[in-house]
């Protein structure tokens, strides 16, 4: 047995002679990293009243890139690479040995508004002479791409928005029996495919809620959003939308100052294309006290439109020929429907919420048939 032994070893080490080097165990490799104990909100700075970008699940792992210059904020991303940004280093778990401080410096930016961004007028933007329905698509095909390989539902639909997209008047009819397309019969195969959809209550259209509410996390749902999540990418998460129909204004132009209306509609169009949803901006109605007002903050919404090549809606120019615009003696509501809201009939579309939902029942018509989205 001893004789055997020796003879093994002898081999062993005439092996390793021959392959020029002494063997020895195989390490593995290992980078920095870490965990978060709960849901992480992602920031775009090292600064978190800056923009989120993300959320991390509990548990995570999270892939440590770099950190700011005194290490209280790690830059890194999502073991799969799916979400990438700045957190709190105190609010995570380090693996590995790993400290803040042995952490390269970095200044990265996760979302940069262009210079363009901060425009607060664009008055080379004629609103009743841009077309009321899509005719450019721009990047919607490529957007849904992305959405399918995401696994997006292609029957689903996200709104988005404030009061006059939570009312019970919008789209939630057309989940029911109750419907008369009048003479849009064409818009019955749209109407089956997102049928269900339509009578989903939105995580991200409250009444009051202006554009720096839906990406703010206090303003999510407790009771369906995750710690740390926004309502426009808790609405995302628990929806799957292959499109979301945007409309925000009518109560940013009261409190939102245009510059930081344009900023913040920018990062929803930029998170809603990044989570693969294609984005069919809308104008809002206008306000009859404060119209030009209503229509500076209509410009930015085109103007966005055109930025970052997605449909648009221009709601805003089909409710000009109604009385009062469309609206009701406020000056700021849709008026309501003469039937019910799923009443397409010529006399009902002369109101405001009728009138909404056919021209949106076209638009999301025409784009699905553009991306070609099959349920």
């Amino acid at each position: 047995m001893l004789r055997r032994l020796t003879f093994t070893a002898l081999f062993i080490v005439t092996l390793v002679a021959l392959l020029g080097a002494p063997w020895q165990p195989a390490i593995a490799q290992t980078h920095p990293s870490a965990r978060a104990p709960y849901a992480l909100p992602v920031y775009r700075l090292p600064d978190s009243s800056t923009m989120i970008v993300g959320v991390l699940t509990a548990q995570e792992e999270i892939v440590l890139e770099a950190r700011n210059a005194d290490g209280s904020w790690i830059l890194g991303h999502s073991a799969d690479g799916s979400t990438r940004g700045w957190l709190h280093a105190a609010r995570l778990n380090f693996e590995n040995g790993t400290q803040a401080l042995s952490l390269p410096v970095s200044q990265e930016e996760m979302f940069h508004a262009s210079a363009q961004s901060l425009v607060s007028d664009y008055p080379h933007i004629s609103l009743n002479s841009l077309p009321v329905l899509p005719t450019r698509f721009g990047r919607a095909a490529e957007i849904a791409a992305t959405g399918r390989a995401l696994g997006l539902d292609p029957r689903a639909i996200s709104k988005v928005g404030d009061c006059l997209t939570e009312s019970a008047h919008f789209l939630t009819p057309f989940a029911g029996e109750a419907i008369n397309l009048g003479g849009h019969t064409s818009l019955s195969e749209v109407v089956a495919q997102f049928k269900a959809s339509f009578g989903e209550t939105s995580l991200a259209a409250y009444d009051g809620l202006v554009t720096s509410a839906v990406l703010d996390p206090t303003f999510a749902n407790p009771g369906a959003c995750q710690p740390g999540e926004t309502p426009l990418r808790c609405e995302y998460r628990v929806r799957k939308p292959a499109v979301a129909i945007i409309m925000f204004g009518a109560q940013d132009l009261l409190f939102t100052p245009a510059h930081e209306f344009n900023r913040n509609l920018r990062q929803i169009v930029h998170e809603t294309i990044a989570a693969g949803v294609v984005p069919l901006l809308s104008t809002f109605p206008g306000h009859n006290g404060q119209w030009e007002r209503a229509i500076q903050y209509n410009q930015i919404v085109v103007q966005v439109a055109l930025d970052y090549d997605v449909p648009l809606l221009n709601l805003f120019r089909a409710l000009e020929p109604l009385p009062n615009h469309g609206l009701t003696s406020d000056g700021r509501h849709l008026t309501p429907p003469i039937t019910h809201p799923a009443d397409l009939s010529a006399a009902n579309v002369q109101q405001g919420y009728p009138l909404r939902n056919l021209l949106t029942l076209q638009a999301l018509d025409a784009v699905w048939r553009e991306i070609a989205i099959s349920g």
